[in-house]
């Protein structure tokens, strides 16, 4: 007994001949002959009696009928389950996602609606933080996994590119140093500097590069995120050096933003877990991301 020979069972009962079944299931009539006398041979009983060319169901019929409806109804709430489960539909799953402060609390949540938009039933929990705690989220399985520049502090950790992300200098309107289309580095020894990511690879790489441009600098602000570092130099306080890829995220405020030379290009992209299969609601966002990074790019 296979599943065919049950629908083209189930199509000569509901439709009430073998003409009709044929042409709602696109066969032949001959076709759904054989399907059915094959089904009959299979469970070892005659379910109709052939009279001058009509199928006449048989008590029998209409009782292995009430099963296969049934069977068949169960099938196709099966295939909408599995439809739900690869669309991400469904409240069962819960996506745990980790993002820097940021973007978090800027063009994230336009992201998050238009995720939800066709998954009214997911579940989603925004965590936030710096980088390190970013991966510490995902490293104790509170994130299923988190937006991360590289290099991370944990090399074990598997990490998927999304985007690459030159640097700029942003400073308030009216600063000295707007005047300059590109900011040299040697330019940044006379003003009051915004850092952000004390003790990570990415600031100390910036400071080796400000010493040995004979840049003799001032960190005035210590900030740790992106956000914070351009409402102070908005507020007039100095001249935060922050990722491309955040530019319009803090495009709202008022700000003279330059590229910098040497320019400075770090890749972004996800960390998991090695080994941990990430669900396909997960997996859905993370391909919206990527599009939504690569169509500002």
């Amino acid at each position: 007994m296979n599943l065919k020979h049950l629908q083209v069972f189930k199509a000569v009962m509901e439709a009430g001949s073998t003409i009709a079944a044929a042409g709602s299931l696109g066969l032949s009539q001959s076709a759904i002959s054989r399907q059915l006398t094959a089904l009959e041979e299979d469970i070892g009983f005659e379910l109709f009696i052939r009279d001058k060319g009509r199928l006449l169901p048989r008590p029998e019929a209409q009782a292995f009928f009430r099963e296969v409806d049934a069977l068949m109804l169960s099938l196709t709430q099966v295939r909408l389950a599995a439809e739900s489960l690869k669309n991400g539909a469904t409240g069962e799953i819960l996506v745990r996602m980790a993002f820097p402060h940021t973007m978090a609390n800027t063009s994230l949540p336009g992201m998050v609606a238009e995720y939800l938009k066709d998954r009214p039933s997911v579940t989603l929990e925004i965590l936030q933080g710096p980088y390190d705690a970013i991966e510490r989220m995902v490293r104790s399985r509170v994130a299923d996994f988190g937006f991360v520049r590289m290099p991370t502090e944990d090399q074990s950790l598997d990490f998927r590119p999304i985007t690459v992300s030159g640097t700029l200098c942003v400073m308030p309107k009216g600063h000295p140093l707007a005047e300059n289309q590109i900011i040299e580095i040697r330019d940044l020894a006379r003003a009051d500097l915004i850092l952000l990511g004390r003790q990570r690879v990415n600031r100390t790489e910036l400071e080796f590069e400000l010493r040995r441009a004979g840049a003799g600098y001032r960190c005035r602000l210590e900030v740790h995120s992106v956000q914070t570092a351009c409402a102070c130099a908005a507020a007039g306080l100095g001249v935060a050096i922050i990722p491309k890829v955040f530019a319009s995220a803090v495009s709202d405020l008022a700000l003279e933003m330059r590229p910098m030379r040497p320019d400075r290009s770090y890749s972004y992209g996800i960390i998991t877990l090695p080994d941990s299969p990430l669900s396909v609601a997960a997996e859905a966002f993370i391909d919206l991301i990527s599009r939504k990074l690569a169509s500002e790019g």
